[in-house]
C-alpha cells in the first residue's frame, strides 16, 4: 500500500545565543545570536539553498528571525514571522540563567522538573499553554502548503512541542527530545496517512534533496 507524499517541513532551531555561555531562560527574552550562531545559520541557509522551499516561516523574536533570513535571502523568498511561533514564556525568569533563577527562587526549579506540563512562573506559561498556542498556527501553516516543502525556523520548546504533537508523545516527555542550536528536523506528510519524523536532530549535512517521496508500508 502506498501513501501519496504531500508537505514536508523543515523544522529548525535557530543558532547559538549571545548569552550562551550559561544556559538562560530566554523565552520571549529577545536575544541576539552569537558570532558562532550567525555561523551556524549561515552553514543551514546554504545547505536549505538547494531544496524546493515554497516558503519560510519563523518565530518573531530575532534570534529566529536573523537565520530565516538568510535562508529566504538564498531562495529569494520573503520569510513570514508569526509571534506564535515563540518559545515558551519564562514571565519573571526571563534572560536569567539557571544560577541566578537558583539564587532568587529557591527549589522552583526542583518543582517545575517535578510538573512539567502544568508548572509556570508568574506572568509565563505552561508547556500546556504552549502546545495551545503553537499547535493551531502550525496547523494553519500546514493548510496553507497542502503540497509544498516549507521551511519553519523557531525554538526548542516550540519543536519540541509540535513534534510531540505529530508523534503523541506526553507533554511531560519532551526533553527525551534534544535539538541542539540549529538542529535540523524533517517531517514528511502523506495524503490519507500518518506523518513520518524523516529526520530528527540533525544538522546541516543532513538536508540533501530527497528521494522519492511516496510512502510504502514498512515490515520491518
Amino acid at each position: 500500500m502506498n501513501g501519496k507524499a504531500t508537505s514536508r517541513v523543515y523544522l529548525i532551531r535557530h543558532g547559538e545565543t549571545a548569552n550562551a555561555k550559561e544556559v538562560c531562560f530566554n523565552g520571549h527574552y529577545d536575544v541576539d545570536l552569537s558570532e558562532e550562531g550567525i555561523k551556524q545559520s549561515i552553514l543551514i541557509a546554504k545547505a536549505i539553498k538547494k531544496l524546493p522551499i515554497k516558503a519560510v516561516y519563523s518565530s518573531d523574536l530575532q534570534r529566529a528571525q536573523i537565520g530565516a533570513k538568510f535562508i529566504a535571502n538564498e531562495l529569494n523568498l520573503s520569510h513570514i514571522p508569526y509571534k506564535e511561533l515563540r518559545e515558551l514564556a519564562f514571565g519573571d525568569w526571563e534572560g536569567l540563567s539557571i544560577s541566578e533563577v537558583n539564587r532568587r527562587y529557591p527549589d522552583k526549579l526542583k518543582e517545575r522538573l517535578k510538573n512539567i506540563e502544568l508548572f509556570h512562573v508568574k506572568g509565563g506559561e505552561s508547556f500546556f499553554q504552549l502546545k495551545d498556542r503553537v499547535i493551531p498556527k502550525f496547523k494553519s501553516i500546514l493548510a496553507s502548503h497542502p503540497s509544498d516543502s516549507i521551511v519553519i525556523l523557531c525554538h526548542g520548546g516550540v519543536i519540541r512541542t509540535i513534534l510531540a504533537y505529530i508523534l503523541e508523545i506526553s507533554v511531560k516527555n519532551l526533553f527525551r527530545i534534544n535539538q541542539p542550536y540549529t538542529s535540523v528536523n524533517i517531517i514528511q506528510f502523506y495524503k490519507g496517512g500518518d506523518p513520518v519524523v524523516d529526520l530528527m536532530g540533525g544538522n546541516h549535512r543532513n538536508i540533501v534533496p530527497p528521494n522519492s517521496l511516496d510512502k510504502k508500508i514498512s515490515i520491518q
